[in-house]
């Protein structure tokens, strides 16, 4: 007789844990959006430096995916999760201070720490997720999973913390630009302690998580589980010289480039054309509301009606013309663009990622790691985006990303199957003789 699980066993062993867990790496990564405006502001930065908050969480987030076979080999899965959202909690935290004193350094150590930690929970949870379900479905399931709830998870968190750090902004940026000297500072300090509250809060909420992870009764993968099957130890070096890793490599960096640009500028681009904070606050998260709606859309239409390579072809193709429409365009139509920039962007990295490592067969592991560190394309390509709003304006900026979008467009069209060749009648009576 089998004995009845409890909800929080069952809650806990299924892969909704899975869904939480990239729920709180979409949340954490995506409160960028949100606080490239308001310490843009608070520290009195120019839009290049400002995007160093992109530049410093990405950069962690790659090196840590990049070396995730190193750091999953001394470690079970479990105590990766763990180890994953401590680190997570400690970024946060690092706002608290940073926030009270107002200094930029501290608070992108915070996010380089944040970022660290995302790398690690997502490398961790990835193969776990794929291993939890049938091969063949597990890569979708959680393409699915990733998407919708990092998605999701981005929608609510740039609406809680822009309601709180965008409050009466406007008036108070407006008295920041009329005073000098201890007053100015003052105010400056007033904006920036907003963040200590809901940050406080978000370290405490992490640490929980990973309280309940480390107690929860997660089921146990075994190692070649993990592995994807593979046997340890075979031989991976001939995967260097596949131009589908490179490519998609290539594909990824414009990937998470585009994205975060698409998101992270959003709100200083909505300031740009004459809204308010109060306004431009909610359009990253009408960037990502795009985004969750393309990927909510690709679970009916892929692959029932289209396959893989031809959606990423066709949100691909709407992000050239999306970014051509921004730059041409003027006012609130631009900006309806931007927002719809989002789409474009939807299901776009889980792609190109499934795309590239199907080719690598028993050099998946190692080709997944390298490959996660096209995730630096969301570090350095915003700065080239920043120093181009300084220099030629917000809205002309927006023309970095047609070349993105390009790219990731050729690699659809090089990846679309081939079409089956008619044989011939005649050649199909010989194969019979």
């Amino acid at each position: 007789m089998k004995q009845k699980k409890s909800i929080f066993e069952i809650f806990a062993s299924g892969i909704s844990t899975i869904g939480a867990l990239f729920f709180i790496c979409g949340f954490v990564a995506w409160l960028n959006a949100t606080l490239i405006p308001h310490l843009k502001v608070a520290c009195e930065l120019s839009n290049f430096q400002s995007y160093f908050v992109a530049f410093a969480f990405y950069l962690a987030y790659a090196a840590v995916a990049g070396l995730s076979l190193r750091l999953l080999r001394k470690t079970d899965s479990k105590s990766g999760m763990v180890m994953g959202l401590m680190a997570m909690s400690a970024g946060a935290f690092i706002f608290v201070p940073a926030a009270l004193l107002r200094t930029y350094p501290l608070f992108l150590l915070g996010l380089l720490v944040s970022g660290a930690g995302v790398g690690l929970l997502q490398a961790v949870a990835n193969p776990y997720a794929a291993a939890l379900g049938a091969t063949e479905s597990a890569l979708p399931r959680r393409r699915s999973i990733a998407d919708i709830c990092g998605k999701a998870a981005g929608v609510v968190g740039t609406l809680a913390l822009g309601s709180i750090l965008f409050y009466k902004i406007d008036s108070l940026e407006a008295s920041i630009r009329i005073t000098e000297g201890a007053s100015r500072a003052a105010e400056l300090d007033t904006l920036a302690h907003k963040a200590v509250l809901p940050y406080l809060v978000i370290m405490l909420a992490l640490a929980g998580a990973a309280l309940w992870v480390k107690s929860a009764p997660l089921p146990a993968i075994a190692a070649e589980q993990e592995n994807g099957g593979q046997e340890e130890g075979a031989p991976y070096s001939s995967i260097f010289r596949l131009p589908s890793l490179w490519l998609g490599l290539l594909a990824l960096f414009a990937c998470s480039g585009a994205e975060v640009i698409s998101v992270g500028s959003a709100a200083l681009y909505g300031k740009s054309v004459g809204m308010s904070f109060e306004v431009a606050k909610a359009l990253p998260a009408c960037s990502l509301f795009a985004a969750l709606l393309g990927c909510l859309l690709s679970i009916f239409v892929v692959p029932r009606f289209i396959g893989m390579e031809r959606a990423l072809g066709v949100c691909a193709a709407l992000g050239v013309i999306f970014s051509v429409v921004v730059v041409n365009v003027t006012g609130w139509l631009s900006v309806a663009f931007v927002a719809l920039l989002g789409l474009s962007g939807s299901i776009a990295w889980s792609s190109v990622f499934l795309l590239s490592i199907k080719k690598l067969g028993r050099g998946a592991k190692v080709g997944s790691a390298i490959l996660a560190t096209g995730a630096a394309g969301g570090a350095l390509l915003p700065l080239a985006y920043g120093y181009l709003a300084d220099t030629i304006g917000n809205r002309q900026a927006y023309w970095m990303l047609t070349p993105c979008y390009a790219i990731i467009l050729l690699y659809a069209a090089a990846n679309f199957p081939a079409a089956k060749k008619k044989i011939p009648k005649a050649a199909k009576e010989n194969t019979h003789e």
